[in-house]
């Protein structure tokens, strides 16, 4: 009888462990068809982004492309306008009025001292640096000045 009950407890014990392999295995299979739908749906999800991602390349690309053509036109027209009729003669004789005017400011700035009449004179008030600017009653204290520098040095 103790035979028969090893025999009965060794087949219940058997069968248990099967049926405890078989749950690990239906476990398994659950999670790796779990795992195999969430790397599908971030398969998806990545994918999607990356047509998004594309698409607005696209956009771009038309886009810039668009913008360039618009560009390309606005700068015929202005072209044509400028070079038609009294536009063109205008925007000439005003950009050649302005760029005398700086050359003459900038003339006016570029020596190191200058001899200006008055100290209400455009020459004066034209000038950035005004103590390089010479007025009529320094010159006569200029001169002697560099009269005494001159006689020291030939002493």
């Amino acid at each position: 009888m103790t035979a028969a009950l090893d025999q009965l407890a060794t087949n219940l014990r058997e069968w248990l462990e099967f049926r405890l392999d078989e749950e690990r295995r239906t476990i398994e299979i659950q999670a790796q068809k779990a795992s195999d739908a969430k790397a599908t749906r971030l398969a998806a999800q990545k994918l999607e982004k990356l047509q998004a991602w594309n698409e607005a390349q696209e956009s771009r690309k038309k886009l810039r492309k668009q913008r360039s053509e618009q560009f390309k036109s606005n700068l015929f027209w202005f072209g044509q306008w400028l070079g038609s009729g009294r536009s063109g003669i205008f925007v000439y004789s005003i950009s050649l009025l302005s760029f005398m005017a700086g050359g003459g400011i900038a003339m006016i700035n570029l020596p190191s001292a200058i001899a200006c009449p008055q100290v209400e004179s455009l020459c004066y008030l034209l000038r950035l640096d005004k103590s390089t600017v010479i007025l009529p009653e320094e010159i006569q204290k200029l001169l002697l000045e560099y009269e005494r520098s001159k006689n020291r040095g030939r002493q």
